[in-house]
């Protein structure tokens, strides 16, 4: 291990495994205890030279505890206590260096080392938040309290400083101060960019993610199409192009499409965005399944398409990080009846579990017990068929989404369609399997019992995307959120100080 190795494991603490904010931190608050530390002793010399024996006690003694903060940040690596600690040794040493060389007399209430004071406040602040600096700046006003009237009462502050050693000594402080300062401006600045950087990469996080789901709804066998606030259509995939003949161009940023309308003259979509309530009072013999999210299946005849054939319709609202409504979501499928038997082919036709190799499905029987298991179920799972056929089902899923698995499996052994459910399989590997599903019934054959068909569709890398994207939009919003705080807060103070000397020139 080399020296810029070791003095970087010096300055985090041996911290490694750690958001850059807090590596930050801990440098910044290592930083000052070795400062403190090694100036210690030539601030102890120059007191005991001038004959101040507080001042050369307080340095001696701060510069071994702060060597004692050292050691024990590193030992509890917790930046609020370590913080706390640092800095009510540099308080106190600050106060009893003042208090022995004029820095607390009439003329003293505006000294440079009451700068001193601020800059601690601003550490404060920079570690631990605005809720630590505002209690170093209480105790401030306290201290700036006492000080009133321990002058009032004509109380004769010491100070081991000549008069002709004052001014160069007070300029040397205020110049102390000045740089801490602007010191921390920049530190600041430097995570407030930070903060800035992170919302960046969830930007373009989130473009992939968006990038990713139009990729999503355009590959999907089932029509779908989505429309915004004002119900206007916003994403109208391939399968919807197929099915009504129209592209794209022809209806985004439109009314949705009128052969989709219900007998009232409205998509489900629409009705899903306005009125959702409204839908199960008006079409209550249409209605197959809905859940509280305001999700809705309902059975519905299309008389523009394929001469009036009957389909399933489903749509959801889409909602915002508030909670509130930005749009609606809606997909075609087969009827009941025919979900009920094979799926069908991308031209209509109807076709066997065996020749769907591109789509991972699996049939379960009425045991619970896996009873098909095709090619593209042994490719995303890693699990052979000869291995899988006759194992429980719902073994198969994480224990998070079991009992939905179960629900619906149930439920479609007794002839209901399930709705676009979400679940994470346990790949062979260990590695994360996340699939958008529906379960089907299937007609079970004379003689034989009931099973139910599982169709699902890989999105691992879109549920993983999504993750991250929600992980790191929180903490940009948190990081950006307390910058900006305590960026205004040094800007305040900063302006207080300006006027506090421009005012006492004047005077």
């Amino acid at each position: 291990m080399n020296l810029d190795t070791l003095f970087d494991d010096l300055l985090t603490s041996g911290v490694t495994l750690a958001d850059p904010q807090t590596i930050r931190k801990l440098r910044v608050l290592n930083t000052v205890h070795l400062v403190i530390i090694l100036s210690a002793p030539f601030l102890g010399l120059f007191y005991f030279y001038v004959g101040a024996v507080a001042p050369f006690y307080a340095a001696v003694i701060s510069g071994v505890l702060m060597a004692l903060s050292l050691l024990a940040l590193r030992k509890t690596r917790n930046i609020t206590l370590g913080g706390n600690f640092a800095i009510s040794i540099l308080w106190v040493l600050v106060f009893v260096i003042s208090w022995n060389t004029g820095g607390i007399t009439y003329e003293g209430v505006l000294n440079p080392s009451w700068m001193l004071k601020g800059c601690l406040v601003l550490l404060a602040v920079f570690l631990m938040g605005y809720l630590h600096g505002t209690i170093w700046t209480l105790i401030a006003f306290f201290e700036m309290g006492l000080v009133v009237y321990l002058y009032r009462t004509r109380f004769q502050f010491p100070n081991a400083i000549s008069y002709d050693m004052a001014a160069l000594y007070h300029l040397a402080t205020f110049l102390v101060g000045f740089l801490i300062i602007v010191a921390m401006a920049f530190l600041f600045q430097s995570d407030k960019e930070d903060a800035l950087a992170g919302e960046q990469v969830r930007i373009r996080a989130l473009r992939e993610f968006n990038k990713h789901l139009d990729e999503v709804l355009e590959r999907s066998p089932a029509p779908t199409f989505v429309i915004d606030r004002s119900h206007r259509v916003v994403r109208w995939n391939g399968a919807c192009k197929k099915l009504t003949g129209l592209s794209s161009e022809d209806v985004l940023g439109k009314q949705v499409w009128e052969g989709f309308s219900m007998e009232n003259g409205r998509s489900l979509a629409d009705m899903v965005l306005d009125d959702p309530a409204a839908i199960a009072e008006n079409f209550p013999e249409k209605v197959l399944s809905k859940s509280e999210s305001g999700w809705f299946e309902l059975k519905v005849l299309l008389p523009l398409l394929d001469t009036g054939r009957e389909t399933i319709a489903s749509a959801a609202p889409l909602l915002d990080e508030d909670g509130g409504v930005r749009g609606a979501i809606q997909t075609f499928h087969q009827s009941s009846a025919s979900a009920a038997s094979d799926p069908v082919s991308p031209d209509g036709a109807p076709v066997s579990f065996d020749e769907l190799s591109i789509t991972p499905i699996f049939k379960v029987d009425g045991k619970g017990k896996i009873s098909f298991w095709n090619k593209a179920c042994e490719e995303q799972f890693g699990h052979d068929a000869v291995q899988i056929i006759g194992v429980n089902a719902s073994s198969l899923v994480a224990r998070k989404y079991r009992n939905s698995f179960q629900d619906a499996t149930v439920k479609a052994l007794d002839g209901a369609t399930s709705d676009h459910l979400t679940w994470r399989y346990k790949h062979k590997e260990r590695k994360p399997l996340y699939v958008m599903a529906r379960v089907y019934p299937v007609a079970a054959k004379t003689g034989e019992e009931k099973e139910c068909a599982v169709v699902n569709a890989v999105v691992t890398e879109l549920a993983l995307k999504l993750r991250q994207a929600e992980v790191d939009a929180a903490e940009a919003r948190d990081r950006l959120k307390n910058v900006s705080e305590e960026h205004e807060l040094l800007k305040r103070n900063i302006a207080t100080f300006i006027r506090g000397k421009n005012d006492s020139r004047e005077a």
